[in-house]
C-alpha cells in the first residue's frame, strides 16, 4: 500500500467520516421500501412519485453521504488542505443533508409539497456549506495535482446542478410549471452524475487505485486532461440545451464527446489494473472492474440508443447502468477498502503499534463476496425492471440485502475499533 504521499497527521477524527458512512446503508433499504410502495411499476414513467423518491434515496441518501463523508478524509490527508473548522462543518452538513435527504423522498412518494418546502432548504444549507467549505480547502492546498484539479471541477458541477435541483424541487412543491422544466431535469441529471459523480470517482481514483490496488499509476496526460475535457463537455451540454441550435447534431457531438470521455477513462482504469503487481483475487477490486465495465456499457448504450427511435424506458437504462452499475459499485469497492483503513490508520496513528488487527481482520472478506454476488443479482434486476415488473421485486430485496449487509459490514468495523482500542487501553 502506497502511503508516503499522504498527509496523514491532519487526518480528522475516525468520527467524522464514518458517520456519514454508517447512515447511508439505511437509505439503501429505505429506497427498497419505497420501490414497493406502489401497485405500479414505478419504471413505468420517469415521473412516477415512487421512483423520483426512490432515485433521491439512492442519490442523496447513499451516495452523496457517502461521497461527502469521502471529501473529510480526502481533503486533509490527500490534498493536504482541511475544511475550515472542519466539526463544526461537518455536523452541520451532515445534520442538514440527513433530514433533506430523508423528506425529500417522503415528499416525492406522499406526494406532499410541505415536506418538499422542509427538504430543498435543508439541503441547499448542507450542500452550500460543503462547496464553500470544499472551495475554500481546495484553494488553499499547496497540491497542485490531477486529483486536487478533479475534486475543484467536481464541486463546481454539483454547484450549477445544486441550483437546478432547488429550482426543480421548489417548482414541484409549490405547482409552478416551471419553462423548459424537461431540459432543466436533464441538465440536472447529468451535471449530478456525469460531472458530480464521475469527476469525483476520476479524481479519487487517481489516488485509490495504485495505493489499495497495487497498479502503476494512471499515464500523466490522461490525469492532466481528462477531468478538463469532461468537465468542458459538459458545459458545451448544458449550453446547446440553453441555446438550443435547429440542427441536433452539436448536442449529438457534445453527448459523444462526453460518453468516449467517460469510457476511456473506464479503459485507462482496467487497464492499470490489469498490470497489478499482486494478482490474489480481491473482491474490491471485482466491485471496482464490475463498475468500469457498466461504465464501458453506458457508454454503448448512450451512443447507440439515440441511432435508433430511443423511448424513455431505454434512456432509463442509461441511467441505471450508470447509477447502480458504475457508480454504486465503485462506492462498494471504495468503502470496503477506505473503512478498514481507517480503523487501522487511527489505531496505529493512536500510537500502538502491537495488537493491531489487520486490515483484513477488520470486515471479512467472505462478507465482501457475498455483496459483490448479491450486487450483480440487484444490478440485473434493475436492468429488466422497465419492462417486468417482477424484477422491481427483485431489486428491492436485493437493495434491502445490500443495506443490511453492507450496514453489518460497517457496523462490524466500528466494533473491532471500539474493542481494540479499549484493550490495547486496559493493558
Amino acid at each position: 500500500m502506497k502511503t508516503a504521499s499522504l498527509n496523514t497527521e491532519q487526518a480528522p477524527p475516525i468520527s467524522v467520516p464514518l458517520r456519514f458512512f454508517a447512515v447511508a446503508p439505511l437509505f439503501l433499504s429505505l429506497a427498497a421500501l419505497i420501490l414497493l410502495s406502489g401497485a405500479d411499476n414505478p419504471f413505468s414513467d420517469t415521473h412516477m412519485p415512487a421512483l423520483l423518491a426512490a432515485t433521491h434515496c439512492i442519490t442523496l441518501g447513499f451516495m452523496a453521504t457517502i461521497m461527502v463523508g469521502a471529501m473529510q478524509q480526502i481533503l486533509p490527508v490527500v490534498i493536504g488542505s482541511p475544511m475550515p473548522g472542519s466539526r463544526l462543518t461537518a455536523w452541520l452538513i451532515f445534520l442538514a443533508l440527513v433530514s433533506g435527504a430523508l423528506l425529500l423522498p417522503a415528499g416525492f412518494v406522499l406526494e406532499q409539497p410541505s415536506l418538499l418546502n422542509l427538504a430543498w432548504p435543508l439541503l441547499l444549507l448542507a450542500f452550500t456549506t460543503f462547496i464553500g467549505a470544499s472551495l475554500i480547502s481546495l484553494a488553499r492546498s499547496p497540491a497542485r495535482n490531477a486529483t486536487r484539479t478533479a475534486l475543484q471541477l467536481s464541486v463546481c458541477a454539483l454547484a450549477v446542478g445544486l441550483a437546478l435541483g432547488t429550482l426543480l424541487a421548489h417548482g414541484y412543491a409549490t405547482g409552478t410549471l416551471l419553462p423548459d422544466a424537461g431540459d432543466l431535469a436533464s441538465a440536472h441529471v447529468s451535471l449530478m452524475l456525469g460531472g458530480w459523480v464521475l469527476l469525483l470517482i476520476v479524481g479519487v481514483s487517481y489516488q485509490v487505485v495504485p495505493m489499495f490496488q497495487l497498479t502503476p499509476n494512471y499515464p500523466k496526460w490522461l490525469t492532466v486532461t481528462l477531468a478538463p475535457a469532461i468537465f468542458g463537455s459538459l458545459l458545451l451540454n448544458e449550453s446547446l440545451l440553453l441555446f438550443r441550435p435547429e440542427s441536433r447534431w452539436p448536442a449529438a457531438v457534445a453527448q459523444g464527446m462526453f460518453w468516449v470521455l467517460a469510457g476511456g477513462f473506464a479503459v485507462a482504469t482496467l487497464s492499470v489494473q490489469s498490470k497489478r503487481r499482486r494478482r490474489v483475487a480481491d473482491a474490491t477490486l471485482s466491485f471496482f472492474r464490475l463498475g468500469m465495465m457498466a461504465l464501458l456499457f453506458a457508454v454503448l448504450l448512450a451512443i447507440t440508443v439515440p441511432l435508433f427511435q430511443a423511448t424513455d424506458r431505454l434512456e432509463m437504462l442509461i441511467v441505471i447502468v450508470f447509477l447502480l452499475g458504475f457508480a454504486m459499485s465503485v462506492m462498494h469497492g471504495m468503502l470496503y477498502k477506505i473503512i478498514p483503513f481507517l480503523v487501522w490508520f487511527h489505531l496505529f496513528r493512536g500510537g500502538i503499534k502491537v495488537g493491531i488487527p489487520n486490515m483484513k481482520e477488520i470486515i471479512p472478506e467472505r462478507w465482501m463476496w457475498r455483496h459483490l454476488w448479491l450486487h450483480r443479482g440487484t444490478l440485473l434486476a434493475a436492468l429488466c425492471a422497465p419492462w417486468w415488473g417482477t424484477a422491481v421485486w427483485l431489486l428491492a430485496l436485493g437493495l434491502l440485502l445490500q443495506g443490511a449487509l453492507l450496514g453489518y459490514a460497517l457496523f462490524t468495523a466500528i466494533s473491532v475499533y471500539r474493542r481494540t482500542l479499549a484493550r490495547l487501553e486496559q493493558a
